[in-house]
């Protein structure tokens, strides 16, 4: 048979179309991705009411545990993983930094120039290689990369540089818990910043912070940013990024009338108006005496302070306040004055007069006391060569400008800092990520200089270190978006954004609607939209449910009407959307869709039952063998019921309700609007971790309360033993009196006493009225986000189009 050369043109034409369908990644096109062809395992943890997060991500097929505090991520986890990496890829190149990968394998001998090996080598996974030489796995990398570029940096010219990883880094907790939250083996992402100035450094720290916001706001997460101390990594200047949750290990403190925020470690209070009240002696006021040591075990430290704080709970004093009074205090002594008296015995002879001292640090509620009973009582030590002084105002201050000392940790409903009003409200959190300002403290003993133009010596470079835990945000993001039903991914983090489910089997027509939405989706965002196709030999019902396990933020369902109107069905759980869209409109639909703004036309399921039943009548209808030509026609007819669906990009709506046409609007009143936006995003997120915190302290009330309902059952003396607390580290043995009824705080003031039911419903009836004010508060706060996201991507446009038209200006 032989063709000529115009019957081989027909022939090709008419099956260009099917050749595109089967391509393979060889020729240029995205090969398809069906679930029949990913390894998911599901199983390995039972369902349960109580079902945690992580226990999802078992079930759900996204990782398994290999040892205690060591997980496999399998390819959905490993698709998480991969995004959230790609994700802060972007936001690291918008700051200018180098992405490189440092050996996990580094020696001691770098760790003990630095200083840091003593402080914390009980983490470390330790080894010696078979010359004998000491090797340790990293768990950070300030060490090595401050080496590294001590060795190749040649100018101050080449300042500031930025350079980060994402690798794994090792320590070994004593007690890993919650899954990913607090592991062994993580993944993390570590940025160091290298400066010649220390405003150049400042610079520096704010960029990388505005950085990490934009992160997480891509990810949908209310995050608290608040003062921190810098511990072992040192520095003075430092930010932890939290996560309110129950699952949480640090306690975050934040005002309800400003936006202050602080780790309750380096929290202040609102100094007190008076120092003491009048007529009242040291005896009324219940002072407390708290013993420290200082590190070269010379100075033996009394810190005076009141028993009771202003809300009148038992006070306890503050470390970190004490340690900027003292800066060489070592707190890890659990016996100061054992170890003073010991250090005072080996110096018996050789110890000379005044070397040793005694420093009594005085709060500022006790001043005019504490110097009235020095004057009676004459106190002074007996041994000539003890010094004895008294520090009663801060550090740097005269005079003049005194002010006092306010040593007792901050306590729930204690004044804010801040401002004149506000009081400070305590919840639990996860730490997320930190930054660190470290200033000097690794470039002077690792020797990173560099010779600047008006100096004569080279100075140390300052430093700056960022990290970011892509693990703990990993299994942060599952307990905190998981509902009962299962995971719910942000879309930028999805193992796949989209899942395209046929009711009745995968036919060609399936095939063929999966590829063109695949295509067109490509084609209208400018970027590959992750969309698998669920092709497994399961029941409809099934793979519904697994969807939900998995955490789609989309669901696509072919159903009767798709075969017969051409009409998918499309859900949304996060959004509580589940709508009917044409075909034609599917993929401008798709591309609209976004967890903080709904698409136009875009509505709450109305009408339970019969979206209900439309899926069920698709479950029934029989199979298509071709989606008819006209459903994926180029310039489809639009019907009067279906107007055409836009990105809702052009136009936004402040919080005055007056709607704003981004379009028309300069790029400095961009910048004006984002700001003003950007505040309300930060007042809004500060208030709904505010309200989180209090829902997880109900939660906390009803978990105690069923405990006591169940112990009331057991009549055995020991279900009435309890622990009470003196102190954080102090308890007494009780016995309860009563195993039928509790005391209520009711919010008033008063404690009401109620029956164990009763008690119950007060704390769930609390528990779930805020529950409901979070999800309206959270809705809030992702439009807010995706508003952010409108002006930032109209600026970007605008400011390109300035640049562009320059030269020809020009």
């Amino acid at each position: 048979m032989s063709l000529d050369r115009h019957a081989v043109t027909r022939l090709a034409s008419a099956n260009v179309y099917k050749l595109f369908i089967n391509a393979g990644p060889g020729i240029g096109v995205r090969a398809r991705s069906t679930l029949s062809r990913i390894w998911v395992p599901t199983g390995g943890v039972a369902a349960s009411e109580t079902e945690t997060g992580h226990e999802k991500l078992i079930r759900a097929g996204f990782l398994r545990q290999s040892q205690s505090g060591i997980f496999q991520l399998l390819p959905l986890g490993l698709r998480v993983q991969n995004k959230l990496e790609a994700l802060l890829d972007k936001h690291m190149a918008s700051i200018g930094a180098s992405k490189l990968s440092l050996s996990t394998l580094t020696s001691e001998e770098l760790w003990r120039r630095s200083g840091r090996f003593d402080q914390i080598s009980s983490e470390l996974f330790r080894l010696a290689d078979r010359k004998k030489v000491s090797m340790m796995l990293s768990p950070t990398h300030e060490e090595e990369v401050t080496s590294l570029v001590a060795s190749t940096l040649k100018s101050h010219k080449d300042l500031p540089l930025r350079l980060y990883q994402t690798t794994r880094k090792y320590r070994d907790e004593m007690r890993p818990r919650h899954g990913l939250l607090r592991s062994r083996e993580f993944v993390m992402k570590d940025l160091y910043s290298f400066d010649k100035s220390y405003a150049s450094a400042v610079s520096t720290y704010d960029e990388v912070a505005k950085a990490y916001r934009a992160f997480f706001a891509d990810l949908e997460l209310p995050i608290l940013v608040a003062e921190a101390s810098s511990g072992d990594m040192g520095g003075n200047h430092s930010h932890e990024y939290h996560l309110p949750s129950s699952f949480g290990e640090d306690t975050v403190m934040s005002c309800d009338s400003c936006d202050y925020t602080a780790n309750d470690e380096v929290a202040t209070t609102r100094s007190p108006l008076i120092s003491i009240v009048p007529g009242q002696g040291m005896q009324e006021q219940e002072t407390r005496i708290w013993h420290g040591i200082t590190k070269d075990r010379k100075g033996l430290v009394k810190a005076w302070y009141p028993g009771k704080g202003s809300t009148g709970k038992t006070a306890e004093i503050n470390v970190h306040a004490m340690k900027e009074v003292i800066p060489d205090l070592d707190p890890s002594i659990d016996d100061p004055q054992k170890a003073w008296a010991e250090s005072m015995s080996a110096r018996a002879e050789s110890t000379s007069h005044g070397s040793i001292e005694i420093i009594n640090v005085v709060d500022m509620r006790l001043i005019d006391s504490y110097s009235k009973m020095m004057n009676e009582l004459s106190i002074s030590p007996t041994d000539e060569r003890i010094l004895m002084r008294t520090i009663s105002q801060l550090p740097g201050t005269t005079e003049d400008n005194a002010k006092g000392l306010n040593l007792l940790r901050p306590m729930e409903g204690d004044g804010c800092p801040r401002c004149e009003t506000g009081q400070l409200r305590i919840q639990k959190a996860l730490e997320l990520g930190h930054t660190f300002y470290l200033g000097t403290r690794y470039s002077e003993p690792l020797a990173l200089t560099v010779a600047l133009p008006n100096s004569k010596e080279p100075v140390p470079v300052e430093m700056g270190c960022y990290g970011i835990g892509l693990s703990r945000i990993f299994g942060a993001v599952a307990e905190h978006k998981a509902d009962e039903r299962g995971l719910q991914w942000p879309r930028a983090i999805a193992p796949f954004e989209i899942v395209v489910i046929p009711s009745s089997g995968v036919t060609d027509a399936t095939l063929e609607f999966y590829d063109k939405i695949s295509c067109q989706l490509a084609a209208s965002e400018g970027r590959t939209v992750d969309t698998v196709l669920d092709d497994r030999k399961m029941t409809f019902g099934w793979k519904m449910q697994d969807a939900d396990m998995i955490g789609y933020p989309v669901v696509v369902v072919l159903g009767r009407a798709w075969r017969d109107k051409g009409i998918c069905e499309v859900q949304c759980r996060s959004l509580s959307l589940k709508e009917n869209i044409p075909v034609e409109d599917l993929a401008t639909y798709l591309a609209s869709m976004n967890p903080q703004n709904p698409p136009h036309g875009a509505h709450p399921n109305p009408n339970p039952k019969s979206d209900c039943q439309t899926r069920l009548d698709s479950h029934r209808g029989a199979n298509a063998s071709r989606v008819p030509e006209h459903h994926f026609s180029k310039n489809p007819t639009q019907q009067p019921n279906n107007p055409p669906r836009v990105k809702p990009t052009d136009a936004i709506t402040m919080s005055t309700g007056e709607p704003i046409n981004l379009d028309t609007l300069e790029p400095q009143q961009l910048s004006q609007v984002k700001q003003q936006l950007d505040e309300e995003l930060e007042h809004l997120t500060t208030s709904y971790a505010q309200l989180h915190g209090a829902q997880n302290k109900f939660k906390e009330c009803l978990r105690c309360v069923d405990s006591r309902t169940k112990s009331s059952d057991d009549k055995t003396a020991s279900s009435n033993s309890v622990l009470v607390p003196l102190t954080n580290s102090l308890y007494v043995k009780g016995e309860i009196s009563n195993n039928e009824t509790v005391l209520v705080d009711v919010g008033t003031g008063f404690l009401i006493e109620k029956k164990l039911k009763a008690a119950r419903d007060f704390y769930e009836d609390k528990s779930n009225g805020l529950a409901s004010n979070l999800k309206e508060l959270e809705a809030i706060v992702q439009r807010k986000q995706a508003n952010v996201r409108a002006v930032e991507e109209v600026l970007r446009h605008k400011i390109m189009a300035a640049q562009a038209s320059q030269p020809q200006e020009a």
